[in-house]
């Protein structure tokens, strides 16, 4: 009998990306291939019709992260797990995972937190609480903590769109962003290992540290214009994403940027010891998604630019 892995949140930025790298779409061999055993990879989505099912899924499943009956008829007979912490932090799905005798492995995407939880906002909190709820079910838990992810550089698209310069709050800050392709990669190499005693956390990132003038001069070669930077402040910040971003939500995104300043994240090599080969660049990135910053792109269609 095949096993079966559980994507949650397939239709996401990481979601979709490891369904393909699973059903061996995305550069991660054979379709089916698990330590030479064979498995199905099943998607959950809350929203078909939306979305449309995840490519390369052998079965799709709906619901919601935060009921737990549609958590546990999702994870029947369900070996492995991945989990994109929900607004509850991952109750629901925690519940159910306590209920299923098969699951023996969950790896989470998670996020990088201030240990004191008085400096933590809600953003922080879903991850925290969420990692524990996680390793509270007893099933073995592997927690990826990616970098910031490329993508966010398509927050500066409206910028662009109206001229040559990106407004940002947080300018000097340095990050080694990472690709979400390789955060689906190197979850599918952690989904076909064997699982770990206990639980382990496993940092990602891309394979340079950038701050923001230098991400804008890099996109600015591949789209071959004079891009610029200019620092803002927070209301103003705000004021600019409010037609797009929720404004506690836009304060959120502040205050973890102000926490990975203080934080200063490095470079880890765990893409390549999971994977086998050097995480991509934030030129790789750039190139590959010029066609969302109005410019000939040769790499996803419009469905990948998130």
């Amino acid at each position: 009998m095949p096993e079966t892995v559980l994507v949650t949140g397939a239709t996401g930025t990481v979601g979709r990306r490891l369904v393909a790298a699973l059903s061996g779409q995305g550069g991660q061999g054979s379709k089916g291939s698990r330590g030479g055993r064979r498995f199905t990879v099943r998607a959950l989505v809350r929203d078909p019709g939306r979305t449309g099912p995840p490519e390369g899924a052998d079965e799709t499943v709906t619901g919601d992260l935060t009921d737990s009956a549609a958590m546990a008829e999702a994870l029947h007979g369900v070996s492995t797990a991945f989990v994109v912490l929900a607004a509850d932090a991952g109750d629901a799905f925690a519940q159910a995972a306590e209920k299923t005798e098969t699951l023996r492995h969950l790896v989470v995407v998670s996020a990088d937190a201030p240990p004191d939880s008085a400096h933590r906002g809600p953003l922080f909190a879903r991850h925290v609480l969420g990692e524990a709820r996680m390793n509270a079910t007893g099933v073995p838990v592997t927690v990826l903590r990616p970098a910031p992810f490329a993508t966010q550089a398509l927050g500066w698209a409206a910028d662009l769109a109206a001229g040559d310069t990106v407004h940002v709050v947080h300018p000097d800050l340095a990050v080694p962003v990472i690709d979400p392709r390789d955060v689906a990669e190197a979850a599918a190499a952690a989904l076909r290992g064997a699982p770990p005693d206990g639980s382990r956390v496993l940092r990602l990132s891309g394979p340079q540290i950038l701050d923001v003038p230098e991400r804008v001069r890099v996109l600015g070669e591949v789209l071959g214009r004079e891009l610029s930077v200019a620092r803002v402040e927070p209301d103003a910040w705000v004021d600019r994403v409010a037609p797009f971003l929720p404004e506690a939500y836009a304060r959120g995104l502040l205050d973890v940027e102000r926490y990975l300043h203080e934080r200063r994240l490095p470079v880890a090599a765990t893409v390549r010891e999971l994977t086998g080969r050097a995480p991509r660049s934030f030129r790789t990135w750039a190139e590959d998604h010029a066609a969302a910053f109005g410019a000939p792109g040769r790499g996803p269609s419009s469905k990948e630019t998130s």
